[in-house]
């Protein structure tokens, strides 16, 4: 895989030894996070395959991947003035996306813990970021912050920036080398050139299509990597052989699927990427298990690849929008139907 070549071993990502940096320059030496002349469909289709492709080898690597293309995905849509494009493209600067927050808040059910106050043209961020990741050296951070009226900015600064004290990276179950922690914002300033919109709803609104179909991608490539491992402990005639082709076609269909709605996002149904990407991890999840069942005990040593999806698939759920997020706005789509 010419994308995931000459860096670390998809273990030491996921424990820690190692940090997804390298891939992530790698990748933008190859031109995967595009260019600025690209269309944006034909880049979004482009997205979802590398990001399969990349979690089908290191989940990790292509959670940093997804969060880079994203902050790239949100400059595009609201481009700034001497904006950092460029060292995203190339993987020298990491991009973080910080935009949980603000599904639970368009949903009602949570606020926003950043607060933005007037100081002159910009602004003044305080507040916490509760979790966010690629945080490396100057990271790129993009996040949602509420204004004293209520309002909601989308804002974008850099983790070296006055004011912004990093916690220590959290001790995960997996995803270790993703630059995985918390913010604490003490009057950060940023200018009216770092602002991205003013309406969150609507940036939401024009981003979320890509946001989900990437993390779709992310649960199908799990599944192409814990299905081929099947196939390497199946022999002909094995008796779990029709549930491994079941699945796989039932992961085919999904992938085909997400590219389709890659390549042309008309005519979506509220609700329906939600039910997409609920489709993409029950798919990974099952593929995930039965590689567990056809493996034996092989598997059930902490160090081999089988226990590392499995902990890769654990993360897939907790990633916004939750399980529990996206069950809620397709109950709530049904409602407006």
């Amino acid at each position: 895989m010419t994308t995931t070549d000459e860096v670390a071993p998809a273990g030491d990502v996921d424990s820690g030894r190692a940090d997804v940096r390298a891939a992530l320059r790698r990748l933008g030496a190859v031109g995967a996070f595009g260019d600025d002349g690209e269309d944006p469909t034909t880049a979004l289709l482009a997205a979802v395959r590398l990001v399969r492709e990349v979690a089908a080898v290191s989940l990790a690597t292509a959670f940093s991947a997804w969060s880079q293309r994203m902050v790239l995905e949100y400059l595009r849509a609201h481009p700034l003035p001497g904006g950092p494009t460029a060292a995203l493209r190339t993987g020298e600067v990491t991009g973080a996306t910080a935009l949980a927050p603000a599904v639970a808040d368009l949903a009602g059910t949570g606020s926003l813990p950043v607060t933005a106050t007037r100081d002159g043209a910009g602004w003044r961020l305080s507040g916490t970021i509760g979790w966010t990741s690629n945080l490396f050296g100057d990271a790129v951070v993009v996040t949602p912050a509420r204004t004293a009226d209520e309002g909601r900015l989308v804002v974008l600064f850099r983790r070296t920036d006055d004011g912004v004290t990093p916690t220590e990276p959290f001790d995960l179950l997996g995803l270790n080398g993703t630059g995985t922690g918390g913010l604490h914002l003490d009057g950060v300033a940023v200018g009216a050139d770092r602002v991205l919109t003013d309406d969150l709803a609507a940036f939401m609104g024009t981003c979320r299509p890509a946001m989900l179909l990437m993390q779709s991608a992310l649960a199908v490539g799990l599944a192409d990597a814990a299905l081929t491992a099947v196939g390497t402990h199946l022999v002909p005639g094995a008796v779990l052989r029709p549930d491994a082709e079941a699945l796989a076609d039932r992961r085919d269909d999904v992938a085909r699927r997400v590219e389709d709605l890659a390549g042309d996002r008309v005519g979506l149904a509220p609700g329906d990427l939600a039910r997409l990407r609920l489709a993409a991890m029950d798919v990974a999840a099952e593929a995930v298990r039965l590689e567990c069942s056809v493996a034996g005990g092989d598997g059930y040593r902490a160090g081999s690849d089988t226990a590392r999806r499995v902990r890769e698939a654990a993360f897939l759920p907790v990633q916004a929008p939750t399980v529990a997020q996206l069950r809620r706005e397709i109950t709530a789509a049904g409602t407006r139907q």
